[in-house]
């Protein structure tokens, strides 16, 4: 492709095009896709105001800048009372970059001209300091079982009109709380995906994982039985249906779900927010139970295990917590009561909380 033809939106657009039709045909998740295609899209809407004053080969560091400068200042405008005057979060401001460098890139590998963006981005450097392994959020134990008693508390008061939402909705948290699945991934399931595992008391449920394969997670039967069964008997769900839906049929949608989940943490007294923290519960709940990092990667569907290991980094209430416990006696006696007591209190908790409660 020819990088300029004259008319710079046009250009952008005809690149724009050209780029999302290559990512599909590498695979990548449609939410991927999605988000790709919205800041792409964004970018062009910015540049329209310089469609008489730019072109491809004029686009600079300085311009990416401005941009984001932009991005922020919208943001600020159009969310002041949720930011409380805050700019976009760095770890925001990282997924621009990212997303342009891929798509200048990508211009620059496909243009006749072999012009290149090369220095485009080098000198563009933000610093995560939200970086999930610094802040991670997740429930605590009695944060997660005050959620999910709530819930079975709301089903058992559910009109008939809203009963089917309230069992979603319970089914929705516990597939990502007591599951480990991805947001992406608890909206897709089907009645046909849950296949019970005999002699186990779970189910195995089949998933399409990134890449298009086929991945399983695990449940416990008995924490989504009584969804499962309204679901069949009552709601009449064959297999091949999805069971993420409004009450008009239609889809469940990922902003949809943001609302509802931040509803009902609020209705329960939890002062936190956002899809993720769910997933992440699940499997700081395994870490702390001192569960193999290689299970975990395995119940988290983590293709790599760098990624598992950033909830195996102790936080500050751990050290502190671990510090405050160790105590040192020449009494030998004493000393070895503790460890019983101890090793007793610890059985005692793995029974409590296992992995699914």
């Amino acid at each position: 492709m020819k990088l300029e033809k004259g008319d710079f939106i046009d250009d952008l657009q005809r690149w724009h095009k050209a780029y999302i039709s290559y990512i599909k045909q590498l695979g990548k998740q449609y939410n991927t896709i999605k988000q790709y295609n919205r800041i792409i899209s964004n970018f062009i809407e910015y540049s329209r105001a310089y469609q008489d004053d730019m072109a491809m080969s004029e686009i600079n560091t300085l311009y990416i800048t401005s941009y984001l400068t932009y991005i922020e200042n919208k943001a600020l405008k159009e969310h002041k009372s949720k930011l409380k005057g805050n700019s976009l979060s760095n770890s925001t401001k990282i997924t621009y970059i990212k997303t342009l460098r891929a798509f200048f890139e990508f211009i620059s590998d496909n243009n006749d001209d072999l012009y290149t963006y090369e220095n485009l981005f080098k000198k563009i450097k933000i610093k995560n300091k939200n970086h999930r392994d610094e802040n991670l959020r997740y429930f605590s134990i009695e944060e997660s079982q005050k959620l999910l008693e709530y819930l079975e508390d709301r089903i058992k008061k559910a009109k008939r009109s809203s009963l089917y939402n309230a069992n979603r909705d319970s089914l929705l948290v516990k597939l990502m709380l007591l599951g480990g699945l991805r947001i992406s991934e608890a909206l897709r399931v089907e009645m046909g995906d849950f296949i019970e595992i005999e002699g186990k008391n779970a189910y195995k449920i089949k998933i399409l994982g990134k890449g298009g394969k086929d991945q399983y997670a695990y449940i416990k039967k008995s924490e989504i039985d009584r969804e499962l069964t309204y679901f069949t008997n009552d709601a009449g769900l064959k297999d091949d249906d999805m069971i993420m839906i409004t009450r008009n049929g239609t889809p469940l949608k990922r902003e949809n779900v943001y609302m509802i989940l931040n509803k009902l943490y609020r209705k329960v007294g939890i002062f936190k927010s956002g899809v993720h923290v769910l997933r992440h519960s699940f499997a700081m709940r395994l870490v702390k139970q001192d569960v193999n990092p290689l299970v975990i990667q395995k119940a988290m569907r983590h293709s790599n295990i760098a990624t598992t290991m950033v909830y195996a980094k102790a936080d500050e209430g751990d050290v502190l917590g671990a510090i405050g416990a160790w105590k040192y006696t020449k009494r030998r006696k004493y000393d070895t009561q503790n460890r019983q007591t101890s090793t007793t209190q610890q059985t005692y908790r793995s029974k409590q909380y296992c992995c699914w409660f």
